[in-house]
């Protein structure tokens, strides 16, 4: 559980700040800390510069032209008073240590470089100077020193190391130097202070990647099918990167659900077609096949007329066997999402005045047939094939159902943008709860007219299809015993 907290990225990102602020603060530490020593050891090397030429020229250290031990004691003496900071030697001319005030057995070098010596006299470096620490094989200590003459003769040097032991390291300088401590305290102030700015500002900066994270995460683990997907509502007009990523991949889940969704019904609908399928031809098959086997078995037997209607059969059965693979495959094709439309102006009045012409009307009924206005300059963009099959359709479905003196009526209306084509009959009507399934595949009204041989159900399914290719949604509108009404818009 740990690791998995730490592999995320908002995790990653505070570690590396952590980490990365841990190591600033130790350099911008160390560095402070260096430039206090050094600017200590500048102030101080100031302050004491001419100290050990005072003391040089005060006091009588020469007798007789060499050091005079006892003066040299004396001084120490006194000089002792000036603190326990600051340690006396005297060097000759070539740098050994001849005398010191130091403890015996404290002194570890018996020799000074005096290149740096002869630099701070001659004041040709800038402080603050180090030289070697008489106490240590390795460091070096900001000094003060003077030369010793006798008769413009050099003796040797008073080399006075300022400091002494009570800054040989960091605590001791921490615990000395009251700047330093709140110098050190306030940069790991600032430091953490800056630190906890940046994980905040980096956390609201990745809240919305975490976002995406966990709805990438709920769209894996839920798939589609336990219904609604529960993503983050993402702004589309955000402007960031990542909010366009969960806008994006927002979208994206919801195609694809659409499209799963799509499939999902597809398979449905042909597993229903396949079931339709072989109960639909069932029927004509079999009738085909006995028609067949009888003739074939009593051709010899019967009269000219017998064996006339038998053939005439087989061949009724095999046209209405040949229409409904046509539909299914019709159906099949339209539900494909590769079907294109020719759209172009048709005058479709004058359209429905040819399908009139067209109209098969069985038993010898005689139907009123009309289309208003009769205005050939009502144009739609459509594609004209696919309107001749949809409206042929829905004038077939009228005629089926409407009974000798009845009427159908296609009705032109302009709106706003289109036409408005309504197609109406004074049939048997459909009942009230039975109109939500009409447009499914192969389904029936129990008072649907049953024809002879072209009716497969699958009509209406069709004729939805089409008009929702040209972007519009058919209604229907029906009264049992009174008549139905079918409508939808084309754009103009």
């Amino acid at each position: 559980m740990i690791l998995g907290k730490i592999n995320t990225f908002y995790s990653k990102i505070a570690l590396a700040i952590i980490a990365s602020f841990v190591l600033v603060g130790i350099l911008l530490l160390s560095l402070a800390l260096q430039l206090t020593r050094s600017y200590q050891q500048e102030v101080e090397q100031k302050l004491h510069l001419e100290l050990a030429e005072h003391i040089a020229h005060d006091d009588a250290l020469l007798k007789n032209g060499k050091i005079d031990k006892e003066a040299l004691e004396h001084a120490f003496h006194s000089m002792m008073i000036l603190g326990p900071s600051f340690e006396f030697y005297i060097l000759d001319p070539e740098g050994v240590v001849t005398t010191y005030s130091a403890d015996p057995g404290k002194v570890k070098r018996d020799k000074v470089d005096l290149v740096p010596v002869r630099d701070l006299i001659d004041g040709a470096v800038m402080l603050p100077v180090l030289g070697d620490d008489p106490r240590s094989s390795s460091n070096k200590k900001i000094f003060s020193a003077a030369p010793i003459h006798h008769d413009d003769q050099l003796i040797g040097y008073l080399y006075i190391i300022i400091g002494g032991e009570i800054y040989d390291n960091v605590v001791d300088l921490l615990q000395k130097s009251h700047i330093v401590k709140i110098s050190f305290w306030g940069l790991v102030a600032i430091l953490l202070f800056v630190g906890c700015a940046m994980l905040l500002f980096f956390s609201l900066i990745t809240r919305p990647l975490r976002r995406l994270a966990g709805d990438m995460q709920s769209f894996k683990s839920r798939g589609f099918e336990q219904g609604e997907l529960e993503l983050s509502q993402w702004q589309s007009t955000a402007q960031d990167e990542v909010s366009r990523l969960g806008v994006t991949f927002q979208e994206m889940a919801s195609t694809l659900k659409k499209q799963y969704q799509k499939v999902k019904n597809t398979d449905e609908l042909r597993r229903e077609l396949i079931s339709y399928v072989s109960h639909d031809l069932r029927t004509p098959l079999a009738s085909l096949q006995g028609y067949l086997e009888t003739w074939q078995l009593k051709n010899h037997e019967l009269s000219p007329e017998q064996n006339e209607k038998i053939i005439q059969t087989a061949i009724n059965n095999s046209t209405q066997i040949s229409h409904l693979i046509e539909q299914l495959f019709e159906l099949a094709h339209l539900e494909g999402d590769d079907v294109i439309l020719h759209r172009e102006p048709v005058a479709v009045a004058e359209l429905i005045q040819d399908l009139f012409q067209k109209l098969h009307i069985e038993d010898g009924r005689k139907l009123a047939l009309d289309v208003t206005p009769k205005d050939p300059s009502l144009l739609v963009m459509a594609d004209i094939e696919k309107l001749e099959r949809l409206l042929t359709n829905l004038l077939d479905n009228a005629v089926r159902h409407c009974k000798d003196g009845g009427r159908i009526q296609v009705v032109l209306t302009r709106v706003d943008g289109g036409v408005n084509i309504s197609v109406e009959d004074s049939g048997i009507g459909i009942p009230d709860e039975e109109i939500a399934h009409i447009f499914e595949p192969h389904f029936r009204a129990t008072n649907s007219v049953k024809s002879k041989g072209r009716n497969s159900g699958l009509g209406l399914a069709i004729t939805r299809r089409l008009v929702e290719l040209h972007q519009s949604v058919i209604s229907v509108q029906s009264r049992l015993g009174e008549g139905t009404r079918f409508s939808f818009t084309l754009s103009s």
